[in-house]
């Protein structure tokens, strides 16, 4: 018996291998150095196909239309590049090409390299992670503004956050934006802004070319943004590549404009809610009174009400009736509590010793004051007092008889 023989498609295989280059963690987000050839710019729908290589190698490359957003150049051939991505296959021709996120000058790459492995150590710290955003406040009226002094950039954020909310008091507090020393001098007056009774700042400044946005991807500043107590947007005026301070800051706008959308409210929004909301309490404060003026009526038109002289005097009869019987029961209380004290008061009377006396009886007792009720209490020539009505006879036992 023939073996049964077993085989693949191309179809099978070539996926395979795809499956193969996706689940490969080396050949994802890699970074790749090379000169661009066969460069032909953007096809219909907005891609990009160019061939990377070096002295020995080539690399089929592709940057889709999305993230052509993010390139700062003209790319054309004989340029020297870094790139991002990941290698993956196309398996309807068995190729592989590298999928390219990021397409920087060399020169300039370098730069952006430094960049992106600082962003990547400082997400692995957290410091990006929305936990750590706090609130912009709804109304804030103090307002400190980061930005280079006199600028297009300054006259636009004082602008725009007067024109929606004339309430705010905007201070611009001037820094260095661009340069060498740019980053330090952020950072101090951000730390001298944090210290005062700010409700919001604002760091920011009118755009500009990658290379004039380095401060703002400084490691220093993006971990003092971190570590402000008060809330803060940055506004740097980049929309296609965010600086570190935009991911580091509480929200993050790509104008002054949007800076100021977010910092405060529109006034015209706010005076109608406050306009319905006075409307309402109008409403809810009418509809409570003319409850209470229903209950009212109801009240009155009882039949209870509808007489209230008689109601009174019915009433107030009652109240004649029972204080009569209140002051009759306690007169016969009062009477027949005298009459027990009375009965008492004879009582004693009668248990009186002195009364006894008086009829004739005496009282003995010894020489230490007991009663002697018995012949056997006394002696032969013992000292007797004999108690009586007016007074006391003392004596002396000759004889005891039975």
């Amino acid at each position: 018996m023939e073996k049964e023989l077993v085989y693949y498609s191309i179809s099978q295989v070539n996926e395979y291998i795809k499956v193969l280059f996706d689940n490969t963690i080396t050949l994802k987000n890699i970074y790749l150095k090379g000169e661009i050839s066969n460069y032909k710019g953007r096809n219909k729908s907005g891609h990009i196909y160019f061939t990377l290589k070096d002295d020995k190698c080539s690399i089929n490359a592709v940057l889709f239309k999305y993230d052509t957003f993010s390139l700062d150049f003209e790319p054309k051939n004989g340029d020297e590049v870094l790139v991002l991505g990941s290698i993956s296959s196309y398996p309807p021709s068995g190729t592989y090409q590298i999928i390219c996120k990021n397409v920087s000058l060399f020169g300039v790459g370098d730069s952006y390299l430094k960049k992106e492995l600082l962003k990547k150590k400082l997400f692995q710290e957290g410091i990006f992670n929305i936990e750590h955003k706090k609130q912009i406040p709804s109304y804030p009226i103090n307002i400190g503004i980061i930005t280079a002094k006199n600028s297009a950039a300054a006259l636009d954020f004082e602008f725009n956050l007067k024109r929606r909310f004339p309430l705010a008091n905007v201070t611009i507090i001037p820094s260095l934006v661009q340069g060498e020393n740019a980053a330090q001098d952020l950072i101090k007056n951000l730390t001298l802004a944090d210290e005062k009774s700010y409700d919001l700042l604002i760091i920011g400044r009118g755009g500009g070319a990658s290379e004039d946005l380095s401060a703002f991807d400084d490691e220093g500043l993006v971990r003092c943004i971190y570590n402000l107590k008060t809330p803060i947007i940055s506004a740097v005026g980049h929309e296609i590549n965010q600086t570190l301070c935009d991911l580091v800051a509480d929200k993050y706008a790509s104008t002054p404009t949007g800076a100021a959308e977010i910092a405060v409210p529109n006034i015209e929004d706010v005076l109608y809610d406050l306009s319905q909301t006075k409307n309402y309490l109008e409403s809810l404060i009418n509809s409570k009174i003319t409850n209470l003026e229903n209950r009212i009526l109801k009240i009155k038109n009882l039949k209870y009400f509808q007489n209230i002289e008689g109601i009174y005097e019915t009433y107030s009869n009652k109240i004649s009736s029972l204080k009569d019987l209140l002051n009759l029961k306690i007169s016969n209380y009062l009477d027949n509590f005298q009459k027990k004290i009375d009965l008492e008061k004879r009582s004693l009377e009668l248990l009186n010793p002195n009364n006894l006396l008086k009829k004739g009886y005496s009282i003995v007792t010894d020489k230490d004051g007991r009663v002697v009720s018995s012949l056997d209490n006394v002696n032969i020539d013992d000292s007797l007092n004999i108690k009586i009505s007016d007074g006391k006879i003392l004596t002396k036992v000759v004889s005891k008889e039975k």
